[in-house]
């Protein structure tokens, strides 16, 4: 019979794998499971890894206070580990977590504490991420140019990590600044590309972003109306990841493939 330890490794990938590909049923019947083990767990690395797991999966069930105390708690833990990726992933879930309760203050800090992370132990991933996430806080309050030079730096940072997945966050943000910016055809027709790119992966949006997409995608069909949105949003759903990198360059003018200057913003 397996022991606790080996017992929440095998639960915590089961919530994670089930948490990224969108199976919201598996992922609460393992984080259920997991949860009750939880107290059981005497190694500190895999009990703060199992409380980050409990903090990405949370928002499945609208439990957005449930997330901020797994991620902080999470975050205490790792910080005490010597462990620099672990408690950068930590961050990101506090900071998500701020940014959707509105502390955007606390999720700046932290959101600027994983950039730099990232950045030290070069994490394209983590360090694109980072600045998906600054850049879509800087749209929500207002800063459209901040927000443009960090989504900029974002993709072209995951254009290197090779990640289709971090591409569709990026498609996912560069729709709320096309959006915000008063061109809703160019917002529909980025979040359609995002949207076909994570079906043919077999993924959803994460948790914790799911409320604020679905906020965005709703507000661009009653600006556009149904059918023009059922078109824009079809015409971006064909896109592959090279043709969406291509469409969101054109809407500046430039090369987003080339970029590789990354700014501290």
């Amino acid at each position: 019979m397996l022991g606790p330890h080996a017992r929440a490794e095998l639960e915590w990938a089961a919530t994670a794998t089930a948490n990224e590909v969108g199976d919201d049923a598996a992922a609460l019947a393992a984080r259920q499971r997991l949860d009750a083990l939880l107290d059981t767990v005497e190694d500190p690395f895999m009990h703060a890894a199992c409380e980050l797991a409990l903090a990405w999966t949370a928002p499945i069930t609208g439990d957005f206070d449930g997330a901020l105390r797994a991620a902080a708690a999470s975050l205490q833990q790792f910080r005490v580990q010597d462990e620099p990726f672990w408690t950068a992933q930590a961050v990101a879930a506090l900071g998500g977590a701020e940014t959707a309760a509105g502390r955007y203050d606390d999720a700046l800090r932290h959101l600027r504490e994983m950039r730099d992370i990232a950045g030290r132990f070069g994490y394209a991933w983590l360090a694109a991420w980072s600045r998906v996430q600054m850049g879509t806080l800087a749209i929500t309050q207002g800063q459209l140019d901040q927000a443009r030079r960090l989504l900029d730096d974002a993709l072209a940072l995951t254009i290197e990590a090779h990640s289709t997945n971090s591409v569709t966050l990026c498609l996912i943000a560069f729709a709320r600044l096309a959006f915000s910016g008063g061109e809703p055809e160019r917002a529909a027709l980025l979040a359609g590309a995002a949207e076909g790119l994570r079906r043919r992966l077999g993924l959803r949006a994460w948790p914790m972003l799911r409320n604020d997409e679905a906020d965005l995608i709703g507000q661009i069909r009653l600006t556009l109306g149904p059918d023009r949105f059922s078109e824009m949003t079809q015409a971006g759903y064909g896109l592959s990841r090279q043709e969406a990198v291509a469409a969101v360059s054109r809407q500046h003018g430039t090369d987003l493939a080339d970029t590789r200057t990354v700014s501290s913003a």
